[in-house]
């Protein structure tokens, strides 16, 4: 039942350059084989004969354990199945904490498993809700209030406690072409075909250990919702195809089951996988096809790492939390690689979407998103490599990430995008430095003196700084989103523009209106003029400086005068120390100019 697997050198050199064949997807899927053989074995060692369910798992892992001998494609169907992992892994989290574990599954997957070969079996399984789950298939209604049942197969047809009957071949999921069978809900299935190439899709929203993300399963969808989720697959997979040839090939191969997630609000974007569900990406609706092709792309990148963790450690246990540019939360360095390498994929769908586009405002995404996530990979590659959290095969794997991203950095972008995507990606690093990065207050205090006294900054400037959770409050919500929505949704933005409807301060106006020297002049004044502490209008300015890009012409005082025309040390000041200067000036209190201020440090 277990035969260990290696990953040949070249598999491992494509998937860390962000590809795969589907050649290397199947040495994926052959170890999560071997992976969940394992965890069975380990299900059975644990588990104590005498517990609920144990006789089931018994007889499921011996039926499984016939299907692998006469029908070895479908025992290995079976344990690639995504259910079968969450299970398996939740299971056997609870026996070892001595939580009740649900035994009884492996009965309706070894079920499910015969039914497919058209084995003869006969088995008890579990009734959940009303239903007999045949998990990857679907579930069968049955009545009454017992809470098992005889599933009965002779090959042909399967009987459920003597009174239900329906040929085996009938039980399968549902593409919406087939003729209904009798108290049986095939699990909806969306089959996309575009240029040569299909792919079937599992819509899984009733097994409970796929149920496993943030937000729930989008349980109970209706034949409408279905059909919907269907036209939107195949939309998104025709432009995979027509564009991203090599990446739909490789979803082909490894992704078999999407579950459909109910967001907090129809504006939501979620998308999620997990390493206990090898093949399965959760998602809410995606609002067109290159949304969903990007999502696809996307969480298919995490499959792919989360597949190679399990075969190759890469992350060393511990280590301290990073920065990451697509995170408002500091996060361990395990999950800086998941984002990097997904984001290779993401930088790399847009590198050739921007030419497949024609609509202005289309062509105008894709070339910003590309330019803004491009941008990510060689920082979480310099981080992760200067963190010591990697393995030797781990530095290999992130070098490359680091050497294609490099590459992805060379191509040009045009003026207005590239702009956009840098705003974006400087309001995210500044509005995370503000709410993230402590300062030591003593050294604080020093600066503060050195600065009332005159003095020169020296290297009084590399004041010690760490990373805390929530250390500020700080980030302009509002003004976030329209810097990100003015490129992702620009109509969305010009008509939330004109029509006023988005609450700005005078100063975020003048920003999102390009009026850099107007807007610089203005968070100045309001830093300036209030009693305390204005976190999001110091990030505004740092905005603003660096949007201006040339000194700001205002009157003041010589030194004043004399930081304007230093406008790019100014600029670098903001980007690189703001959680310092901020600090320092909220030291020293109402009265002090906060370009005067900047300038010093600059």
């Amino acid at each position: 039942m277990i035969t260990p697997l290696g990953l040949p050198d070249a598999a491992f050199a494509a998937l860390a350059s962000g590809a795969g064949d589907p050649a290397v997807i199947r040495h994926l899927r052959e170890g999560q084989h071997c992976k969940h053989a394992m965890l069975l074995h380990a299900v059975a060692g644990t588990a104590d004969g005498a517990a609920p369910g144990s006789a089931a798992f018994q007889a499921g892992y011996e039926l499984l354990s016939r299907v692998q001998h006469a029908q070895p494609r479908t025992g290995a169907w079976l344990l690639g199945l995504p259910h079968l992992g969450g299970w398996a892994h939740d299971c056997l989290i609870r026996l070892e904490t001595g939580a009740p574990a649900d035994l009884g599954y492996l009965a309706c997957a070894a079920a499910a498993a015969a039914v497919r070969a058209g084995i003869p079996f006969e088995i008890d399984v579990p009734v959940r809700d009303g239903r007999v789950p045949l998990p990857g298939l679907g579930s069968w209604e049955v009545t009454g209030d017992a809470a098992w049942i005889r599933l009965t197969g002779d090959g042909e047809y399967v009987t459920a406690g003597g009174r239900l009957e329906a040929a085996a071949s009938t039980l399968v999921p549902d593409d919406g072409t087939a003729q209904p069978v009798p108290r049986w809900r095939g699990t909806p299935v969306a089959r996309a075909a575009a240029g040569g190439l299909a792919w079937d899709a599992l819509l899984e929203t009733a097994d409970r250990y796929l149920d496993r993300y943030t937000l729930p399963m989008a349980a109970g969808m209706t034949e409408e919702e279905t059909a919907a989720w269907r036209r939107r697959i195949q939309s998104a997979w025709q432009v995979l195809v027509s564009h991203h040839r090599a990446a739909a090939e490789s979803i082909a191969a490894g992704l078999s089951v999407i579950v459909p997630l109910t967001p907090l609000s129809g504006t939501d974007l979620v998308s999620a996988t997990t390493p206990a569900a090898f093949g399965a990406v959760a998602m809410s609706w995606q609002p067109d096809a290159v949304t969903m092709a990007e999502t696809l792309v996307h969480e298919f990148q995490h499959v792919k790492l989360c597949g190679l963790m399990d075969m190759i450690p890469l992350v060393r246990p511990g280590g301290a939390k990073v920065y990451a540019p697509w995170r408002q939360d500091p996060r361990p360095a395990g999950g800086l690689l998941q984002g990097a390498y997904a984001h290779l994929g993401i930088a790399r769908f847009w590198s050739v979407q921007q030419h497949a586009e024609t609509e202005p405002d289309e062509v105008l995404r894709a070339q910003a998103s590309f330019a803004r996530w491009r941008s990510t990979i060689d920082m979480t590659a310099r981080t992760l490599l200067e963190s010591g959290c990697l393995t030797e095969p781990g530095e290999r794997f992130v070098r490359e990430i680091r050497d294609q991203g490099q590459g992805l950095a060379s191509e040009h972008v045009p003026d207005i995008p590239l702009r956009l995507a840098e705003a974006a990606a400087l309001d995210h690093r500044l509005t995370w430095q503000v709410r993230h990065m402590a300062t030591d207050a003593a050294e604080i205090a020093g600066l503060a003196a050195a600065y009332r006294l005159g003095e020169r900054l020296g290297d009084q400037g590399a004041a010690r700084t760490w990373i805390n959770e929530d250390f500020r409050k700080a980030g302009s919500d509002v003004r976030t989103r329209l810097l990100n929505l003015r490129y992702l949704e620009p109509s969305r933005y010009r008509e939330l523009r004109a029509s006023g409807a988005a609450s700005l301060s005078e100063a975020d106006d003048l920003l999102l209106s390009g009026e850099a020297g107007a807007a610089v002049r203005a968070y100045r004044n309001q830093i300036a003029g209030s009693p305390g502490p204005q976190p999001d209008a110091w990030i505004g300015l740092a905005l603003a400086v660096h949007q201006a890009g040339t000194p700001v012409q205002r009157a003041g005082t010589a030194a004043q005068r004399a930081g304007a025309e230093r406008a790019p040390a100014l600029s670098e000041a903001l980007a690189t120390k703001l959680p310092i200067i901020f600090d320092v000036h909220t030291y020293l209190g109402g009265g002090v100019d906060p370009l005067e201020l900047a300038g010093w440090f600059g």
